[in-house]
């Protein structure tokens, strides 16, 4: 059922999931759990695993990097809007879920097998960004479409939270393992176990109950142009503080894809980290994404304008990412302080993540739930393909320490400028509504 235009009373956006609403529901959420957990294990190991082999056995450049960080997001700014209108069209988001994972399975198996063979490339490498790129295209407005149809908008950023809050902590595991991994067996075996991760994610959305068939309203009705799927940019083209979202995805976006493309030159070459201790650098992401989670779903109790939780979130990892240039002295210590400036940023990312989710969740009419997260994916890719591509291209022209420091210095000063008008905008917006703490549902 559409969402009406005016909220007419608060809802209680805190309140635990209820579980026992259906007699399945408890069940299905641990296996999509496991799932997601499992698949973020896999893409966690082959995250790291290719701008490492790109450097220790294809001695890539920074520009080289570069081009690797931006091929996943090139597919998001071409297909982004198209495949946000088909996932509001589709009515059985999971059968959509597992073609996407079978299909990452295949893809990543292809490539670890190349490079087992010694017959992959840079090339190889970007390609199979560009292909999980427009895979993730998809999947990731599906994933909300999904979990929206498994427990409602209410409570979806609990949910999310609790998700959230076992990605990260996969996450973290594979963090530790990922050095000695590569290390003992080569790139081959990480991809080899994300293609592995994906069929478990697989195996965990069929043993999941039949969901009820999402209804064919205005979204699904399989009528609608280019100018319909684009609706969903107009959330972020009403309200003040919708606007000033952009600012608050877009920036760290672009700063930390331009900040990743640099990581592992920056670690390996000029930090000196060895190539088996190089994923501790990242375990403490995972724990401070973990605990971020956890925070978020304390923070937003009843009360607690989420929106203001946003500005808060993306500010303080801002904020923090100047550790990771801060880096140099003996390895230990060094290897430490970057592990701070990579961790950090993650906490309070992940507690901005959830908050924006809880917006979201509220303000989009359930029809439009896939367009307007397509929306806000081709904003960020667009942003994290120019920050990749202006990361590799400074640390080829000032060397990768003063390339690290330009981005950070810029986005900070930027989300430092924007933070009073987004705050400010917040609290207007939840004084024009004294009987809700949410803004009108947008209709797009």
């Amino acid at each position: 059922m559409k969402r009406e235009s005016t909220v007419k009373r608060e809802p209680n956006l805190h309140r635990e999931p209820n579980l026992h609403r259906e007699p399945n529901l408890h069940r299905d959420l641990n296996l999509y759990w496991a799932g997601q957990t499992a698949s973020t294990f896999g893409s966690v190991l082959t995250g790291i695993a290719l701008p490492l082999v790109a450097v220790v056995e294809f001695r890539a450049s920074a520009g080289q990097l570069g081009l690797i960080g931006a091929a996943a997001t090139l597919p998001v700014i071409l297909l982004g809007l198209p495949a946000g209108a088909l996932a509001d069209r589709i009515t059985r988001p999971r059968r959509a879920l597992l073609a996407l994972d079978t299909l990452s399975a295949l893809v990543v198996g292809v490539v670890a097998l190349g490079l087992a063979r010694h017959a992959a490339s840079i090339g190889w490498l970007i390609a199979l960004d560009v292909v999980q790129g427009a895979v993730a295209t998809l999947l990731g407005s599906l994933y909300f479409v999904h979990l929206r149809q498994l427990v409602g908008a209410e409570t979806i950023g609990a949910v999310r939270a609790r998700l959230q809050a076992g990605q990260f902590g996969a996450a973290m595991v594979a963090r530790v393992l990922v050095g000695p991994v590569i290390a003992g067996f080569g790139g081959s075996a990480a991809l080899a176990v994300d293609a592995v991760s994906y069929l478990l994610s697989v195996l965990a959305l069929l043993s999941m109950s039949a969901p009820t068939e999402l209804p064919r309203g205005a979204g699904r009705d399989g009528s609608g142009s280019l100018r319909w799927a684009a609706g969903g940019l107009r959330f972020f083209a009403g309200h003040p503080f919708h606007r000033a979202l952009l600012v608050f995805v877009a920036v760290p976006a672009a700063s930390l894809a331009g900040v990743d493309a640099l990581t592992a030159p920056f670690l390996l070459r000029t930090v000196h980290v060895p190539t088996g201790a190089y994923g501790l650098a990242f375990v403490l992401s995972g724990a401070m994404g973990l605990t971020g989670s956890a925070v978020a779903s304390r923070l937003l109790r009843p009360g607690r304008d989420p929106r203001q939780l946003v500005v808060a979130g993306f500010a303080g990892a801002m904020a923090c990412t100047p550790l990771l240039p801060l880096a140099a002295g003996p390895v230990p210590l060094a290897t430490a302080c970057a592990a701070l400036g990579i961790g950090l940023p993650v906490f309070f990312a992940a507690i901005a993540n959830v908050a924006l989710v809880t917006v979201f969740g509220v303000d989009v009419p359930e029809d439009a739930m896939g367009r307007t997260m397509a929306a806000l994916y081709v904003l960020t890719a667009s942003a994290a393909m120019s920050g990749a591509l202006a990361g590799g291209a400074l640390g080829d022209a000032l060397g990768v320490h003063p390339a690290l420091w330009a981005l950070d210095a810029a986005a900070l000063g930027a989300v430092a400028l924007a933070a009073p008008w987004a705050l400010r905008a917040a609290r207007q917006l939840r004084e024009a509504a004294p009987a809700s703490a949410l803004p009108e549902a947008v209709q797009v």
